[in-house]
């Protein structure tokens, strides 16, 4: 292949005129004003000097701005990268990157919406978007995703999952994560709808399934637990994608038991996404597994742990044997489906979001009461695992007082709901904390 077609919004416009593209907060745009919308941005985007593969920071709430901001940038043959809600504070931004925010959006959408600049294809090994990654190790990292492995992902989603023409997917994931942000590009491709949440509220998201404003909704199992637990009409959509996580089987149950075909995934940033995913034919009848590799990729293990390569893996996290070495441990049975078993690393996985146990008893060791202390996920129906601080103290102190310590120095989702104090911790013989004693 010479060149991978990112000119998705021209075939899409050319195709299905007035079919919706993007739909969020009551406003919606058909392929036909996504294209023009998105050509005004790109061409804002030549005129202030960006060029193909140059940086574009999308700094823009999930909405119609965020989208017609990503497919400008695309057309334009920039990388984009978006930025997580709180905006630049923390996140390694390339030096240089044009930044779009709202005023730089309100100033490019006045402008020249007939200009219609081509859109860029491009080498598919060339980067289509920037994304940050905590890994399954060490700090976040930026991953360099090219328009390859956006192309294949969403090809080999299409062949497992199918796609229909009034398709609607709902997205209520952040979308400077992974998962949320092949949803809109995925959509592209196809010339289906995405729709965009916000962020996860329970009654909305509901509301749009009772509606049918969603045939297809990508969630992680805290967001299902809520669902299920505020009696919403899981059996709508015609699949729940769920991934981020290992799903209590009693949830996965309940899910399939009203109606739901509840679909596991396993994935990550490096795979541009989806790695393994049951198809709908299957979701009862392998309840736990997350599937067989999409189509086009291979699954392999080194021991315990999880190697991935592919056309959707990102060029920069292949190891020098060819594989992506994922940290994470599973088992792969006889029909080849994948079975995960946890993190290599005593990585907690919760509501979707990665905890690491040392940042937070880097925390808690700062209060002048605490001694020792050993941080691990317990498993809960709600969130998957929850975050669970067992603490030696040197003085005076309860649970309440060091979950508002915390919450002083953490990200939300790193808080410990749980604090447990304890006489010792149990240990090796060389010393080291047994956390699966604890776990």
């Amino acid at each position: 292949m010479k060149a991978a077609p990112t000119d998705w919004l021209d075939r899409s416009a050319r195709a299905r005129p007035g079919a919706v593209a993007v739909v969020a907060d009551g406003e919606r745009l058909d392929y036909v004003g996504l294209r023009a919308e998105a050509g005004a941005v790109a061409a804002a985007l030549a005129d202030a000097g960006v060029g193909v593969g140059d940086p574009v920071a999308i700094d823009l709430p999930a909405g119609i701005e965020h989208a017609i901001a990503l497919h400008g940038a695309i057309l334009a043959g920039a990388v984009a990268q978006p930025l997580p809600p709180c905006g630049r504070e923390g996140v390694d931004v390339a030096v240089g990157a044009e930044h779009v925010g709202a005023g730089w959006m309100a100033r490019a959408r006045a402008g020249d919406r007939d200009a219609r600049p081509p859109a860029l294809s491009r080498h598919p090994s060339r980067p289509l978007t920037r994304v940050l990654s905590s890994g399954t190790s060490g700090a976040p990292k930026p991953v360099m995703l090219t328009a390859g492995n956006h192309l294949w992902s969403a090809l080999g989603s299409a062949l497992n999952l199918g796609v229909e023409r009034d398709d609607r997917w709902l997205c209520c994931l952040p979308l400077n994560h992974v998962g949320g942000l092949t949803i809109l590009i995925r959509s592209a491709i196809y010339g289906t709808a995405a729709v965009i949440h916000p962020g996860f509220d329970v009654d909305r998201v509901g509301a749009a399934f009772e509606a049918r404003e969603a045939t297809l909704a990508s969630l992680v199992p805290t967001q299902l637990v809520r669902l299920l637990d505020a009696d919403a009409p899981v059996d709508r959509p015609r699949l729940l994608l769920v991934g981020g996580g290992p799903v209590p089987a009693e949830v996965l149950d309940e899910a399939i038991g009203r109606g739901a075909v509840v679909v596991q995934t396993y994935g990550l940033t490096e795979a541009c996404s989806q790695v393994c995913t049951l198809g709908p034919r299957e979701a009862a009848e392998r309840v736990g597994s997350a599937g067989r590799p999409l189509p086009g990729t291979e699954i392999g293990l080194d021991g315990e742990e999880i190697l991935v390569r592919g056309p959707t893996v990102a060029p920069g996290s292949v190891a020098a044997d060819g594989w992506l070495h994922t940290g994470d441990i599973g088992r792969i049975d006889g029909d080849g489906y994948l079975w995960i078993e946890g993190r290599r690393d005593d990585l907690i996985v919760s509501g979707g979001e990665n905890v690491r146990p040392r940042r937070v008893e880097e925390a808690l060791l700062a209060h002048p009461g605490v001694a020792e202390v050993a941080v691990v996920g317990r498993e809960d129906r709600e969130w998957g695992q929850v975050v669970t601080a067992f603490v030696v103290a040197a003085g005076p102190v309860d649970g309440d007082a060091l979950i508002a310590h915390a919450r002083a120095r953490l990200a939300p989702h790193e808080v410990p709901k749980r604090v447990e104090l304890v006489a010792e911790l149990p240990r090796t013989a060389s010393g080291k904390v047994l956390r699966r004693l604890l776990a």
